[in-house]
């Protein structure tokens, strides 16, 4: 453990209660409860698709599940079915078709557990178990090409802290690092985390992993408990896409190591 964290006992783990998964056999994604009826990731793409006017800019959780019930009340589940070729006759990129893909994505993410919530960890949950892991702090916080090393040294740092401990400091990586930066810094917390150095090396490289795919999730119990839950799979749609956009930007790193490298010479 790193000199200075602060853990709490094994058997004050949350992340050990029992989570059941509300995919069906055989499929990826898991439903997406509404009302008296549940809607596969494809009826919802297509019921955002079609109810689009509806959605702002950014539109809340409430704001999409409104949207879905407003289509399923016009068209019913088989009227969505029937429009779902709609989206897959899209060619090229279309910012319809994908944000309506992304939004039913992330309601299925949301609806993964029964009895509970989730969303992918956010920077500063990851930051604070990092801090915890046996992490070595190198020059640059890059998180490409180390996914499965950063993500190992994530569930390390879990088992250490606990769920209560890391959702307690990561209040305090927000008000540190957050996007409003607050002097006023929660109890204990640099006293947990005494290394500024470290806790701000662990947030740049968790800010930098939350764009390299899926992350855990964080579980909220409709109970109050919580939990770390396991890292869904990418979303289908936009996968390819980011892909590619990753291609390009290793191949633009690889070309400025090589640039440096002969500069060197």
């Amino acid at each position: 453990m790193m000199p200075g964290t602060i853990a709490e006992g094994r058997t004050a783990q949350v992340t050990a209660l029992p989570l059941v998964e509300r995919r069906r056999a055989g499929e990826d994604f898991p439903r997406i409860p509404l009302g008296s009826v549940e809607l596969t990731r494809e009826q919802a793409a297509t019921a955002l698709f079609l109810e689009n006017e509806r959605l702002s800019v950014l539109p809340t959780d409430n704001d999409l599940l409104n949207a879905l019930q407003y289509a399923v009340n016009t068209y019913g589940l088989s009227g969505l079915d029937a429009h779902l070729s709609e989206l897959q006759s899209a060619r090229g990129y279309d910012r319809k078709v994908s944000c309506s893909y992304s939004y039913a994505y992330r309601l299925c993410v949301e609806h993964w557990y029964e009895d509970a919530l989730a969303e992918f960890i956010s920077p500063h949950l990851m930051a604070c178990a990092l801090y915890a892991s046996d992490l070595t702090v190198t020059r640059y916080p890059d998180a490409h090409d180390r996914v499965n090393e950063i993500d190992g040294h994530f569930a390390e740092g879990v088992a250490r802290l606990g769920a209560p401990a890391m959702m307690r400091l990561s209040a305090g990586i927000e008000a540190e690092f957050g996007r409003y930066p607050s002097p006023e810094l929660p109890d204990g917390y640099r006293a947990a985390m005494p290394d500024r150095k470290r806790r701000k090396y662990c947030f740049d490289l968790a800010v930098n992993r939350q764009h390299c795919g899926p992350r855990a999730l964080m579980v909220y119990l409709d109970d109050g408990d919580y939990a770390v839950g396991a890292t869904p799979p990418e979303e289908p749609h936009g996968a390819p896409r980011r892909r590619r956009m990753d291609a390009a930007a290793k191949a633009r790193r690889d070309a400025r190591k090589a640039a440096a490298r002969g500069g060197a010479a």
